[in-house]
């Protein structure tokens, strides 16, 4: 009992701290680069987001309603960055690339029945020895089926394959969300006043939190969070409602005062919206609103609800006279 009052307090110690900002490496300043100092050869950094998720409603692309936190995650962008637009197109069958199939299929088995009829002088003859040869009786002894294949095969000729073909166009079916994958490198620093932990495993631990549903009560849930991901200081990456859908982390030696010396870090984050051509520049296509507005639509689908009851009185019935 104990253990399970202690994961439903995860969500409050998450939300109920002091703003927190997770920077790795902690030893570069990633204001360095900017705007306002563009001769500067600062390096781009990767500012994640999380935000708690209210409710969710599902109609057409989707609403969400989120809160914001005071946290955010701040690491040095890996080497390459890699982006993967997948989308899914299907051979359109007509009715002349179905009729190119019937007629396939049908000159092949032409072509065999052909042959078997060889052996058997015509189809009628094929039928009724195929008919005895596969009767109980015949097909026991196991060697009536042999010497009926055995024959056929020798004296069948090459079936012809027919080489028709309908070319059809392709159409648009659907696309896959977007989904990026980033590549982190953690190591110890032994900058004055941080320790291996606060460097190393805190900040994989608080994403392995955000990224998990929290246990409500005995059979409810607490979502995972939503993220908010860009590139900074300019922004050629942006994906405003993501989930982070994998956390691995790989601890590598030499293992130093019990800490790894460095850690790789891989995170995979998926995009909740549709993937249409507006969510590459705006990062969504899902509707995302204030807790405060999520309250207000989920007290309007109420009072719906409620109008779209019947009510039932007592008194005399309709249906049955007085």
């Amino acid at each position: 009992m104990a253990e399970k009052l202690k994961t439903r307090n995860v969500r409050k110690a998450l939300e109920n701290r002091t703003p927190t900002l997770y920077q790795r490496p902690a030893s570069i300043n990633p204001w360095a680069s900017n705007r306002e100092n563009p001769k500067k050869n600062g390096s781009v950094w990767i500012h994640m987001k999380p935000r708690k998720i209210i409710d969710q409603f599902s109609k057409g692309a989707g609403t969400i309603s989120t809160t914001e936190l005071n946290t955010e995650f701040v690491f040095l962008a890996p080497l390459n960055l890699n982006e993967n637009i997948v989308h899914q197109w299907e051979a359109y069958e007509s009715v002349a690339s179905r009729l190119a199939q019937k007629i396939r299929s049908g000159v092949k088995l032409g072509a065999e029945v052909a042959a078997m009829s060889n052996v058997f002088g015509n189809a009628a003859d094929l039928a009724d020895s195929a008919k005895n040869i596969f009767s109980k009786n015949s097909l026991s002894e196991g060697a009536a089926v042999e010497t009926f294949v055995n024959k056929a095969y020798k004296v069948a000729p090459n079936s012809r394959v027919p080489n028709i073909k309908v070319d059809t166009p392709l159409y648009y079916t659907n696309s896959d969300r977007r989904q990026i994958v980033f590549e982190f490198v953690l190591f110890q620093e032994n900058i004055q006043g941080t320790s291996d932990e606060s460097i190393l495993i805190k900040p994989i631990q608080e994403l392995m939190k955000f990224s998990s549903p929290d246990l409500k009560s005995d059979i409810n849930i607490d979502f995972p969070y939503m993220w908010d991901i860009r590139t900074r200081p300019k922004e050629f990456i942006k994906y405003t409602t993501c989930a982070l859908v994998g956390v691995q982390p790989t601890w590598n030696s030499p293992y130093i005062n019990g800490y790894p010396s460095s850690v790789n870090l891989q995170l995979t984050f998926m995009d909740l919206s549709p993937l249409y051509a507006g969510t590459i520049e705006a990062g969504s296509i899902i509707n995302v609103i204030s807790k405060e507005e999520g309250d207000a639509m989920k007290a309007q689908n109420q009072l719906t609800s409620n109008a779209n009851v019947p009510v039932l009185r007592s008194g005399r019935s309709g249906l049955g006279g007085r």
